[in-house]
């Protein structure tokens, strides 16, 4: 090569040597891009499903259609005839044990309490005499024991007529509502019309009617929960209890009555006869979760000693703690924990195995 090509040929070459040498250096003093990439990723927390512990989980729930009942229902009657005189309730209203509901014109019951105590004054008097005659031997024993009968029927008429002033008024049974006036006021009604009806609503009972193949086979120990919801009270429950069931079954729908139970509600509204949903959450059966808790089979595993294992997340720090666990035997989607967590307990429910000691990860929705 001459001299001159050789010059044009570094002059040519010069900006791609500069060029390669500024690339250099710069690999060598610049940073590493991809680590400080990958550093600040693995820095994050790890995004996880969370899964809170509960007693509610792996339930089996049951709806049923129910009907709102009264403890008790009667129809109050008078046990005398006569005119009603008095009805000072009205339907709807509330009334103690005890308060007047109804009452008859007395004047022919009064009347007949006073010729009662007349009649046993007299009685009184003559055999008191007759008593001192048989005393001086007067009379005949016979004589006395006669007029003690007399006396003694003057006493039972005097009561019976009391009585029956007693029963021209009726009074409440029980603490209750009327629900509704079966008469009129100044009707003359006889014995056993019915006056008004009365229910007992100290606690509200609702209905149920339970198909003969889930009655045969539930027993008690399965049922966890009880509930009601009201069309008219939407989203809340009121928790029920049993109170009984019938033995026989409806011959028409083949379903057996249970009547559940729950505290009387005044702010409520609720009153016999309104429809309710009664909710029945039942435990898988041959599974007692009284002893142990279900939660999800991925949020699970196992050590290289062969020994189960759950991540608990703090939510105060972020981190999860491995927790070593008691396990049973899986059913579906869930496994029973009989040690090592608790109810409320909050767990890493998905890639596990992923997680390490102390790690901070982000729950997601």
């Amino acid at each position: 090569m001459s001299v001159l090509n050789q010059s044009v040929f570094l002059r040519r070459l010069a900006p791609v040597i500069m060029l390669a040498a500024f690339v250099a250096a710069c690999q060598e003093e610049g940073p590493d891009q991809v680590a400080e990439a990958e550093a600040a990723l693995s820095a994050q927390p790890r995004p996880a499903k969370i899964f809170t512990v509960s007693d509610q989980v792996g339930l089996q729930s049951r709806r049923f259609t129910g009907r709102v009942e009264a403890v008790q229902t009667v129809d109050l009657s008078f046990q005398v005839a006569g005119k009603l005189v008095e009805l000072p309730v009205r339907e709807s209203q509330e009334i103690d044990n005890g308060a007047l509901v109804a009452k008859l014109d007395p004047t022919d019951y009064e009347r007949a309490v006073r010729e009662g105590k007349l009649r046993l004054k007299q009685a009184k008097q003559d055999l008191d005499r007759l008593e001192t005659l048989r005393d001086r031997s007067v009379i005949s024993q016979k004589s006395y024991d006669d007029q003690k009968n007399e006396h003694d029927l003057a006493v039972e008429a005097l009561a019976a007529a009391e009585q029956n002033l007693e029963y021209a008024e009726i009074h409440a049974p029980f603490d209750g509502i009327i629900t509704r006036r079966l008469v009129d006021s100044f009707t003359t009604v006889s014995v056993g019309t019915a006056v008004v009806r009365m229910q007992d609503v100290s606690e509200i009972q609702i209905d149920i009617n339970v198909p003969e193949a889930l009655f045969a086979k539930v027993s008690e120990d399965q049922v966890a929960s009880l509930h009601a919801e009201f069309p008219s009270i939407p989203g809340q429950e009121f928790p029920l209890v049993y109170r009984e069931h019938s033995t026989e079954v409806d011959t028409v729908t083949q379903t057996y009555r249970i009547t559940l139970a729950m505290e009387s509600k005044p702010d409520a509204q609720i009153y016999p006869g309104m429809t309710a949903a009664v909710i029945v959450k039942l435990r898988p059966e041959g599974l007692d979760l009284a002893k142990s808790l279900l939660v999800p089979t991925s949020s699970v595993a196992v050590d290289g000693d062969r020994k189960a294992y759950v991540w608990r997340f703090d939510e105060s720090s972020s981190a999860v703690t491995k927790v070593p666990v008691e396990v049973g035997v899986v059913t579906g989607d869930y496994i029973p924990v009989t040690d090592g967590v608790a109810k409320g307990d909050r767990i890493v429910s998905a890639g596990v195995a992923q997680l390490s000691e102390g790690q901070t990860i982000r729950p997601l929705p």
